[in-house]
């Protein structure tokens, strides 16, 4: 893999052979900036010395193309976020982490939602980009449904912030799995993919979202 970035844009390729069963997946893709507005927090924890410094970049246009098992596939109007830290993290940890990154009747359209991940009482991760804009929320809540004492993924979800100005309805339609349970070391990672519908709140007035793609994602560690 290749990741290259000349101030302007990003640029990613590369291959991965044998991927699945003989089969190979190439990409090559270039993301662009379609606003200079992005999310930087640097979050503490309660435990002393350590914190979390993080970047996020929404609205990242994205062209180019993947292949998989002899197959082109052109990405046409996707849009892609940069996800950007480092820290000193605890070893035991949850988080809940949203991205939405799209286009929608003439506007682009995104958020980063997410908390859980340490002391977020004095500033949050949470806000909304439209076009050349960006708006703070406050604290948000992700409803996972539950079936038999357990988180149900696949299941629809309702996202909400605390003053009611998100109102989000989460359609998921597959959860990518992973993570490691090695004594010590364990890691439970749901991100689910799908789509977003409701209202946002922006600049007093309602903008409507409707089946717009993204994920959402709840990741437990100790490590």
């Amino acid at each position: 893999m290749h990741f290259d970035n000349d101030g302007k844009t990003r640029h990613l390729y590369g291959i991965f052979h044998n991927l699945e069963k003989g089969k190979d997946l190439e990409f090559n893709i270039i993301l662009t900036p379609t606003t200079d507005k992005t999310m930087v927090i640097a979050t503490p924890f309660t435990k002393k010395r350590h914190f979390y410094y993080n970047q996020k970049r929404n609205n990242l246009k994205a062209g180019g193309w993947f292949s998989y098992d002899g197959r082109n596939y052109d990405l046409g109007d996707a849009y892609g976020v940069l996800d950007w830290g480092r820290g000193v993290w605890t070893y035991k940890n949850t988080w809940y982490w949203s991205s939405l990154n799209a286009y929608q009747d003439g506007h682009t359209i995104g958020f980063n939602l997410g908390y859980g991940f340490g002391d977020t009482s004095r500033a949050t991760e949470n806000m909304i980009f439209l076009d050349d804009k960006a708006y703070k929320l406050n604290q948000v809540v992700f409803h996972i449904p539950e079936k038999d004492g357990r988180d149900d993924f696949l299941s629809d979800w309702r996202i909400e912030s605390d003053n009611k100005e998100l109102q989000l309805t989460f359609h998921p339609l597959f959860v990518r799995k992973g993570g490691a349970n090695a004594l010590i070391i364990q890691s439970d990672q749901n991100q689910v993919f799908g789509y977003f519908s409701g209202t946002l709140i922006i600049d007093s007035e309602p903008f409507e979202i409707h089946n717009l793609l993204g994920f959402a994602e709840k990741v437990y560690n100790r490590w």
